[in-house]
């Protein structure tokens, strides 16, 4: 077991000993594991997950959307910085669905590289909380 410690802009989102995390990085999806090499490395929009203990099903375990960041980890403690990470229990996925086809009408209809830009970060964070969602759905059906 290592420790992880989550922090969002709004605060501390998961702080606790834990046996696995999958994390989205620039390099690919990586797995941390007890007694992993010491790492830092930059997060990718994409799904964090968490599992609590050894044994734990995917269905068992915690996802959250995130939407980048940095990580470290060293002398077991995992730390990940992220701008958001919302929770898999706090999407609601036709909420999200709206918002990431309302993000994708954005884009579509962009006059200007600037609105393109920002409406292709919108699909891209609405696309993670669609993953995210889903996940959850499937895992509790």
């Amino acid at each position: 077991m290592f420790h992880l410690t989550l922090v969002s802009q709004s605060g501390i989102k998961y702080d606790a000993d834990v046996s696995e995390v999958m994390l989205p990085t620039m390099d690919g999806q990586i797995g941390v594991l007890t007694d992993h090499m010491p790492l830092i490395s930059v997060t990718k929009p994409g799904v964090i997950s968490i599992r609590r203990q050894p044994h734990d099903t995917e269905r068992e375990m915690d996802h959250f959307a995130t939407y980048g960041g940095v990580l470290e980890f060293e002398h077991n403690n995992l730390v990940v910085v992220v701008d958001e990470a919302d929770a898999a229990e706090s999407i609601n996925e036709l909420e999200a669905q709206k918002a990431y086809d309302a993000a994708q009408r954005m884009k579509a209809e962009a006059k200007d590289q600037l609105s393109l830009e920002r409406a292709q970060a919108l699909v891209d964070r609405h696309a993670v909380r669609l993953q995210v969602a889903t996940i959850r759905r499937h895992h509790h059906h």
